[in-house]
């Protein structure tokens, strides 16, 4: 317990640096966009490549794979399950399609992939990554498509996490190493993740002022919806159908905090990300006090 709180409070420290950082100057928040290109397209792909051409051998596969099959499984009830909580909460298409969204995708990569990596190491990482294909697709295709009314869904599925992926496949089962000059970029790319990520969610979130991203009890109750029912029944799930081998990844995955795109995404096609940005200061700052518990309890 006490190691999941030491690293969750360096990351809440990154993104109350974020934050102070961008309302001390306006100027400060122009940055976010150059920050998420090189997060994106360098900084996450290098720490996925990394950790699968390190830990993706043959022996790997065949203690987990049918990983893949139970996630989609998870995938397409959590889905289910996001579409008729919206449904619920709102008559309003677009709030149901940011509620829609981070029900079923959370912050598993920004904030999860560096947890994980600092609580559970480099194999726990590993899992995770693994178990989370399915939603990383789901994320730049449908889900991009669902934030902003567009987008070529089969030409989202090549993008620099999926092929990062693939080539740490190929690297991980060959036995291949990397040259050593670009090993050391990819190893340097690699430990930017954590402080990047939780700097540019602050930055995110000081653009707007706290009054109103406080002031929506909807966004309370998705709030909770995130941090307490989904990773409950996610737990209860893979208790009851005796899903040991899964039960990290996917409490790791389910109990994270909603992600960034709900504001990243509609940005792009200049859509009000106020709703987003509630959502995810929110979720965040709860999240404190819910990720201890939900990981004790596979620690």
């Amino acid at each position: 317990m006490l190691i999941i709180l030491k690293q969750l409070s360096v990351l809440y420290l990154f993104l109350l640096l974020g934050y102070l950082f961008g309302k001390r100057s306006r100027e400060q928040t122009e940055h976010t966009g150059i920050l998420s290109f090189l997060l994106v397209n360098l900084f996450l792909p290098s720490k996925v490549f990394n950790t699968f051409s390190q830990n993706f051998t043959v022996s790997y596969i065949t203690e987990n794979g049918k990983t893949i099959l139970i996630s989609v499984v998870f995938l397409l009830a959590i889905i289910g399950f996001s579409l008729a909580v919206a449904k619920c909460l709102t008559k309003n298409d677009y709030e149901q399609r940011v509620y829609r969204y981070s029900l079923t995708l959370a912050n598993y990569a920004y904030m999860g992939y560096a947890l994980c990596e600092s609580v559970f190491g480099a194999s726990g990482l590993t899992d995770l990554i693994l178990f989370c294909i399915p939603f990383a697709i789901y994320t730049y295709t449908f889900g991009y498509a669902m934030l902003t009314g567009k987008g070529k869904m089969l030409k989202k599925l090549v993008n620099p996490m999926t092929v990062a992926i693939a080539l740490g496949i190929v690297f991980g089962l060959t036995g291949f190493e990397v040259p050593e000059i670009f090993a050391t970029i990819l190893s340097g790319s690699s430990a930017c993740v954590a402080p990047l990520s939780m700097l540019l969610t602050g930055l995110t979130l000081s653009a707007f002022t706290m009054r109103e991203l406080v002031r929506d009890y909807k966004a309370y109750v998705l709030a909770g919806i995130r941090l307490i029912v989904l990773p409950a029944l996610v737990f209860a799930a893979c208790r009851l159908f005796e899903l040991d081998s899964v039960i990290m990844p996917a409490v790791m995955m389910s109990c994270m905090p909603c992600g960034l795109n709900t504001i990243v995404f509609p940005k792009l096609v200049n859509e009000d990300c106020r709703l987003g940005a509630k959502l995810c200061l929110l979720s965040h700052l709860f999240s404190i006090a819910t990720i201890p518990f939900w990981l004790s309890l596979v620690k």
